[in-house]
């Protein structure tokens, strides 16, 4: 047991060090921010809703704590995370760990802002949270090309889960798009009038989820014609 523990101490310190210091921030934070404090802002950086800060200030740590618990739960039943013997990571298990850790610091950094604004600041939002999804995605696009097919992280369409090399083709092309239209969408945050960000958005999701669909079905569509091909 405790081998098991000094081990997962060892592995997952930074993950741990992300989803502790938000949440002592937040309860530090509590005494001294407003009576409620703001939990969705509108793509103009307005505040949509507020709630009691007790409660409001708990829920992105909270969030944090639950998304990590469930990754890494499904990360332990990836049969393809670790090597045989030994046990160490494969390149797919260190690319699985990698996005989990992207995604709890992105969420880290949101509560941070959060915080902020709960004491009074005003961190300019409209560019500050979409900046922080922007470089999150271009981050995640860097290991894209070295995922396993697996069910909870990756472009997961029938195309990719019914063949290894459509997987392998099409995240190693969408990598590349996701990082690079990240990028370009983040220059446009700080270049482009505040007007154009919500066009930008949309043409930016549209990049992320339609673009690899496209790239999934051709490659599978390839592969049944050079199977039919060969009979």
């Amino acid at each position: 047991m405790k081998t098991k523990l000094s081990q997962f101490l060892r592995d997952e310190w930074l993950q741990l060090l992300l989803l502790v210091l938000p949440a002592l921030a937040a309860f530090a934070a509590m005494p001294f921010a407003t009576d409620r404090v703001p939990m969705q802002w509108g793509i103009d950086g307005r505040v949509n809703w507020t709630a009691p800060k007790e409660w409001g200030l708990t829920i992105m740590p909270l969030t944090t704590f639950l998304i990590f618990g469930l990754v890494f739960w499904l990360e332990s039943r990836d049969p393809a995370r670790h090597r045989d013997p030994d046990g160490s990571l494969t390149s797919h298990g260190k690319a699985t760990r990698s996005i989990r850790l992207g995604i709890s610091a992105m969420l880290g950094a949101v509560t941070l802002i959060q915080i902020a604004a709960a004491l009074g600041r005003h961190p300019d939002v409209s560019r500050l949270v979409p900046t922080l999804v922007a470089v999150l995605i271009a981050f995640l696009g860097n290991f894209f090309g070295k995922l396993k097919p697996n069910r909870y992280v990756g472009i997961r369409v029938p195309w990719t889960m019914n063949s290894e090399n459509v997987w392998r083709i099409t995240h190693r092309i969408s990598g590349w798009l996701y990082t690079a239209s990240s990028l370009v969408f983040l220059v446009g945050i700080w270049l482009l009038p505040s007007r154009a960000q919500q066009p930008l958005f949309v043409a930016w999701i549209v990049v992320l989820v339609v673009v690899p669909m496209f790239i999934a079905w051709r490659a599978a569509a390839a592969e049944k014609a050079a199977s039919a091909a060969a009979k």
